[in-house]
């Protein structure tokens, strides 16, 4: 029997699709260390720091071509993600784990560099491979919008508590397995979770027109530069990312601010707490109040959260915690919404420009994403350096007290900065609203037409 979303997809499917984001994002939050791990293998924080920006050349490459190269692929069944996803799937865990397979004993540090650079640049175009298309899937999963938002949100919900779960045990576990047998165990727990969808996935929206199938470079071009919102999309999920460094030096700042690497759980957990009690509630909340408002009011709390933090500083645990669950409360509704813009991006596109261009739009989302974690841990290691971090002393040795200082001071004033330069770029620039969105997808699907549209969404956009 169907529900009130007349939902094309099984229950199967929809249950699959959210579980394959919990594994992903286990993967991914134990890759996210990389900077930690580098430091450890006796690597110097400024070259650590040059080193994680040079995989970003192949990125700017590889990333935008793939979108290309998916928006004019056709399988021989049809499909047009999964294919894709499979691939990527199979080769991601194992080049995880030969990433973090590089020992502190080799005695030379090209050969570290080069392992891992190699290593890294595989796992990247594996990541490439699975990322984009998975969040490109339920436009061809469903042609119903509702059951679309609904997949994106179960996402969502899963991947943030997947995350959440690997940033708790993360830091319990790997002391005491290492970074090796870690990165086995996490990524064979990950890979579970990821493969059900592989199987129970359909492609039932295939449908290729003739404008994409003729989509060159120079529509890529033109289709970019008439979509500012998605533009606008991914300077935000850009700012923040390279400013939001908790991930990249949760494990240090509970070193050497907060007296034990295993603070750096109960830190991470209330901070991430908020995204899963959020995820269920904010669908409902973004039906009565439109996401973008909701998402520009977010971002204040992510600013109030990081000075109660600088204010009050790392010796007062009270203080650091209500810092973590203020900037939580905006952070997870930034996870939450900013994917969300993603689609209605898409939509905008092809309303202006007659050309559905999904798989350029997702992977340069991912592209994104993945140069904001580059970049921010260049930044975070960067900035280790100037404060005169030593990375030849032991893990449970502390540093400095001068340089302690400076890696709170970063921790906390860093993030404010991209939630405020979000939010002025939300209020200003950001003009697009959920009514708007829903006038387009029903003109590119043919309910209404474009004078109709033109009419009703007034010169809004």
């Amino acid at each position: 029997m169907k529900t009130k979303l007349d939902y094309q997809t099984s229950g199967k499917e929809r249950v699959s699709y959210a579980m394959y984001f919990f594994g992903q994002n286990i993967l991914w939050a134990y890759a996210g260390l990389v900077a930690t791990f580098l430091l450890d293998i006796g690597i110097e924080a400024k070259v650590a720091s040059a080193i994680l920006l040079i995989p970003k050349i192949w990125d700017a490459v590889n990333d935008t071509l793939f979108g290309f190269i998916v928006d004019r692929t056709k399988f021989r069944n049809n499909q047009k993600f999964l294919p894709w996803i499979r691939i990527g799937t199979a080769i991601i865990g194992i080049t995880t784990v030969i990433m973090f397979a590089i020992s502190k004993n080799i005695p030379s540090t090209s050969m570290k560099l080069t392992w891992f650079l190699v290593s890294y640049l595989v796992f990247d175009a594996a990541y490439t491979m699975l990322d984009a298309p998975m969040y490109a899937l339920p436009t061809a999963m469903t042609t119903n919008v509702q059951e679309r938002t609904s997949l994106i949100s179960s996402n969502r919900f899963t991947g943030m508590l997947g995350g959440l779960i690997a940033t708790v045990l993360v830091p319990i576990v790997r002391p005491k397995t290492g970074w090796l047998l870690g990165a086995v165990i996490f990524c064979s727990f990950a890979t579970a979770f990821m493969l059900p969808i592989l199987f129970t996935g359909k492609e039932r929206n295939t449908e290729f027109n003739e404008k994409t199938e003729k989509f060159g470079l120079k529509d890529m071009v033109t289709y970019l530069a008439k979509n500012r919102y998605l533009a606008i999309s991914l300077a935000l999920i850009f700012i923040i990312g390279v400013c939001s460094i908790e991930t990249v030096l949760s494990l240090i700042v509970a070193r050497n601010c907060l007296g034990s690497e295993s603070m750096a759980t109960v830190i991470t957990a209330i901070l991430t707490l908020p995204m899963i009690i959020l995820a269920v509630f904010l669908p409902k909340i973004c039906r009565r109040f439109d996401k973008v408002v909701v998402l520009t009011y977010a971002m204040l709390f992510g600013v109030a959260g990081c000075l109660i933090g600088f204010i009050g500083g790392y010796r007062s645990m009270a203080v650091v915690m209500v810092s973590a669950v203020v900037k939580g409360i905006g952070y997870s509704i930034f996870m939450i919404i900013s994917y969300m813009l993603i689609p209605d991006a898409v939509e905008y596109g092809t309303y202006k420009s007659g050309i559905r261009a999904t798989g350029i739009s997702f992977s340069l989302q991912t592209f994104t994403s993945k140069l904001r974690g580059a970049i921010v841990g260049s930044i975070a290691l960067f900035a280790l350096g100037l404060f005169g971090y030593d990375s030849t002393l032991a893990e449970d040795v502390l540093q400095a007290q001068s340089v302690i200082d400076g890696i709170w001071t970063v921790y906390t004033l860093l993030p404010a900065v991209g939630y405020l330069v979000s939010f002025f770029l939300l209020l200003f620039l950001y003009k697009m609203r959920d009514r708007d969105v829903d006038i387009m997808t029903r003109a590119n699907s043919g309910e209404i037409t474009r004078e109709e549209a033109e009419t009703l969404l007034n010169g809004r956009i």
